[in-house]
């Protein structure tokens, strides 16, 4: 019988990782990927005679032998020879089980990588996957080994696609997809409005159907918005289409590549384990620190759809390092601290989201001399505080339980050791960070706005290649930014057609109790503005109540910043996915659903409470500053 023999020194996760480097397959591998790798590598110690794995069982754990003698016998008896320390390969390839025994000699020590963990490598190197099956048909070459039993059941399910089968829900939307323009065309002669708003009324209404039945991928509707009021020239063609040249836009691919620069190049990894190095092993502080850096950035990224693109990485790096189970209480818990952290105040600060500036360019000239940046967070603040403590309340009930994180200091060390000194792509995405930030912080200055800003620092990573085409080209989240061009695109043709304007029309008692009852003003503002989001993006509502109810304030003599504060609040309020882009952003790059859906909408639901409890007792706090 040939076997092969091969000892090594040490038991610890730092030969371990060296003993790795020496093999030619995985030397290839980025140094990210080998650290990335690391936190799922086991040992496993095995006997004499103990079987590693056997002929036909599914091939689910690729093994690396550190110590010991190995023999490996085929399903038709015949020895294998093999010089490779490399056992198990079938589970770095297409092989659903292995193709021969493999029994321990003498005392064996191994390590233990499943086959969803070697996928890490595999996506930064590609390559690899071809070289571990060239590695295999090198061990069994002239040997017979019989046919796959199959593709692996998860492949079956890709391959066979979405079940034809429609359920009863989709085929109600499907009906409603087609009955709902038909009402619409059928009723809209009385609504006041010109022909072209209610054939476009009739369109969108397709297209709402679609969003909230969630009939196909959420951009999909929006494409045939655009396409439907384009043949049907319901408006000029640079208004539908001026999504696709909106500052949001141009922002929101700036910082998507450049958060694409700071994902690849191993960058947010590097800071994610020199965080966990500093803070204390437990959930308390490692979800503060994801609400931290969310709270930092707040202010200075003016998009939450940016903020979401730069955050999310941490999440999924910080779920792999603390080996959390997925869709589990403490997974959960830093979902919606990620989530939170890049949301919740983004009302507070002027600078937080570009509709801010909307709300503080409809304030009078005079009172926006009183609401620059350092006053409107001043005049925030107790709301800020306010939802700041109902969202601890909150979240200690809701998303208590879970296991403890299983934070190896020693381990997380040896992975910066393998991701070794900053790297020239990592300079450049601090650079870019570094230079956007500043760059934000002095638009006064230089007067160039941020999606310039963003356009020229994403045009220099293209430039000098810290940014490849193919990156460009695969990293970046078309389908997510061709959403959002839609939706600028249908907001920019509710305001030509005048739809604003008739909805405006229908809602003077609410000037009404404004002036002689707040209180009940901002109950029925907010049943307006959840019937109008129901409908209408974030922005659209935002922008509509503003321009309609504003004015109206400083008629009956109320401040008009608290009531477009109010109405900044009560816009980011969302039940359906489909209402929240950066939500769709969020569950997009956080990979796959880490996380309870179910949960985190349930706690997003109780979160719009929240936020009308914190309005209501932000009132006091007003009428001190004299603002009620």
């Amino acid at each position: 019988m040939t076997a092969l023999s091969i000892a090594v020194d040490g038991p610890d996760d730092a030969n371990s990782a060296r003993e790795l480097l020496t093999d030619p397959i995985f030397e290839g591998a980025s140094y990210l990927g080998l650290a990335r790798l690391l936190p799922y590598t086991s040992e496993k110690v095995l006997r004499p005679g103990d079987y590693l794995y056997r002929a036909g069982a599914s091939a689910d754990k690729f093994f690396y032998l550190l110590e010991g003698r190995v023999q490996m016998v085929s399903a038709n008896q015949q020895d294998i020879s093999s010089d490779s320390r490399r056992l198990g390969e079938e589970a770095a390839t297409d092989f659903d089980h292995y193709l021969a025994d493999a029994v321990a000699l003498s005392e064996v020590r191994v390590l233990v990588i499943s086959r969803q963990s070697l996928a890490i490598l595999f996506e930064a190197r590609p390559e690899l996957k071809a070289k571990f099956y060239f590695s295999l048909m090198q061990t069994f070459a002239g040997d017979h080994f019989p046919q796959t039993q199959g593709a692996r059941k998860d492949d079956v399910l890709l391959a066979e696609g979405k079940k034809t089968t429609v359920n009863l829900i989709e085929l109600v939307g499907w009906l409603l997809t087609f009955i709902s323009p038909a009402l619409v065309l059928y009723f809209g002669a009385d609504w006041g409005l010109e022909k072209n708003a209610v054939y476009f009324l009739a369109v969108f209404s397709s297209t709402i159907v679609m969003w909230v039945f969630t009939l196909v991928d959420e951009y999909i509707p929006g494409i045939f918005a655009l396409l439907a009021t384009l043949a049907m020239g319901l408006v000029p063609t640079p208004v539908i289409l001026s999504g696709l040249a909106s500052d949001g836009f141009m922002l929101a691919m700036s910082v998507l590549g450049l958060a694409t620069v700071i994902v690849s190049s191993g960058l947010s990894y590097r800071l994610l384990l020199l965080l966990l190095t500093r803070l204390p092993n437990t959930s308390f502080w490692q979800n503060n620190a994801l609400l931290g850096i969310g709270f930092l950035i707040t202010p200075l990224i003016p998009s939450i759809n940016g903020r979401v693109a730069l955050v999310s990485p941490f999440l999924s790096d910080m779920l792999e390092i603390l080996h959390l189970k997925l869709k589990g209480p403490a997974a959960n818990r830093l979902a919606v601290s990620a989530f939170v952290g890049v949301t919740l105040l983004s009302g507070i600060f002027l600078s937080s989201k570009s509709v801010n500036f909307v709300i503080f360019a409809l304030l009078p000239d005079q009172i926006q001399d009183q609401f620059q940046w350092l006053n409107w967070f001043i005049a925030a603040a107790a709301t800020g505080l306010i939802l700041l403590a109902l969202y601890g309340l909150m979240a200690l009930p809701l998303l208590k339980g879970g296991e403890l994180p299983t934070l190896r200091r020693d381990q997380v060390s040896i992975q910066l050791g393998l991701l070794g000194r900053l790297k020239q792509r990592e300079w450049a995405a601090i650079i870019g960070v570094l230079l956007f930030m500043i760059g934000i912080v002095t638009t006064s200055f230089h007067k160039v706005s941020s999606p310039w800003l963003g356009m020229a620092i994403l045009f220099s990573m293209l430039l000098f290649g810290a940014l490849s085409k193919k990156e460009f080209r695969e990293k970046i989240d078309w389908p997510f930014l061709i959403y959002l061009g839609g939706i600028v695109g249908i907001t920019s043709a509710i305001n030509y057609l005048g739809i604003g304007q008739v909805i405006a029309s229908r809602l003077p008692w609410l000037g009404e109790y404004m002036h002689s009852n707040f209180s009940l003003f901002i109950l029925l503002l907010t049943a307006v503005v959840f019937v109008i989001r129901l409908a209408v993006p974030i922005s659209a509502t935002i922008v509509i109540m503003a321009t309609i109810l504003m004015p109206v304030a400083v008629h009956y003599g109320v401040n008009p910043w608290v009531i477009g504060f109010i109405i900044l609040i009560l816009g980011e309020m969302w039940f359906f996915p489909y209402q929240c882009s950066y939500y769709l952003q969020f569950r997009q790059l956080s990979k796959g659903r880490v996380y309870d859906e179910g949960l985190f909408l349930r706690f997003n639901a109780l979160a719009n409470l929240m936020k009308i409890a914190a309005i209501y007792a932000s009132m006091p706090y007003w009428k001190a500053l004299g603002l009620l």
